[in-house]
Formats: C-alpha cells, structure tokens, sequence
C-alpha cells in the first residue's frame, strides 16, 4: 500500500479505534475521521476530554481501521500533531460533526482541538489469509 491507497482506504473505512497513552498505561477508544486529505488524517475532540489530554501530553498513538468488506485491518503508527485551524473546525462541524453545531455555540470554537497524523507506519491483516498474512510495514 502507498500512502494514497492508504488514505483511500481510511475514507471508505473512516471509523477507528485509537489507542493512546494514560499514565503509562493503553487506553483505547472509538474515533470517527472527520477530515481527510493530502496532508493527513484529522481528528477532531473535545478540548476538556480526556482524550485531548493524553494527546497533548503524549502524542504517540496507533490507529486500527477495519474494513468488513475487505476483511482488512490497517494499522497506523505515528504521532499527532495538534492543529490551529479554526476554519477546517467549521468545515467539519458544518459538514461531518454537526451535533457540535450547539457545543461550539455556546462555548465556542476553542472548545474543540484538532489533531492530525501525517507520517508514520502502516501495516495491514487481512482475515482472508490469517496464516500467510505478514504485515509489511508501508511508510505513511
């Protein structure tokens, strides 16, 4: 996989599970990829979640996509990178998060944080071939 066939694929696939750092200890959670393009695969949180938190603190993070369809997972590992960018905020509460639409309303846009992956290591599983199955590390 290239890193266009990577991000193909995190579109058509576009809820993940991320796993993080608390403490010293894993912490994972569901995460939907509001925002995808050349530069990256952004997600967008809470600014007072705990999640937003861990992330600042230690942005390291791999992310599991799974594909039921293809009977694919791709993992990616990388770090996070925290975004100021109020417009791409709006852009994604208009057109991917609207439930946020009252949030940011009555809190405003800094109530939110971006963060985004760029560069890292992507591997794939298929349950197809479990056994043959050898994750190739792509660069991401």
């Amino acid at each position: 996989m290239n890193r266009e066939e990577i991000l193909e694929f995190v579109r058509r696939n576009s809820t993940s599970f991320m796993a993080t750092v608390d403490d010293g200890e894993p912490c994972v959670r569901g995460m939907t990829t509001p925002h995808i393009d050349d530069s990256g695969i952004t997600f967008c949180t809470g600014t007072a979640k705990d999640v937003c938190r861990q992330l600042l603190a230690q942005p390291s993070v791999e992310l599991c996509f799974w594909s039921q369809e293809e009977r694919l997972q791709l993992r990616i590992r990388g770090k996070l990178e925290k975004l100021d960018d109020e417009e791409l905020k709006k852009q994604i509460v208009e057109t991917r998060f609207t439930f946020l639409k009252p949030v940011v309303e009555k809190f405003g846009w800094d109530t939110l944080t971006l963060f985004r992956i760029s560069k890292g290591k992507a591997r794939t599983w298929s349950a197809e071939n479990p056994a043959e199955s050898n994750p190739v590390v792509f660069d991401f």
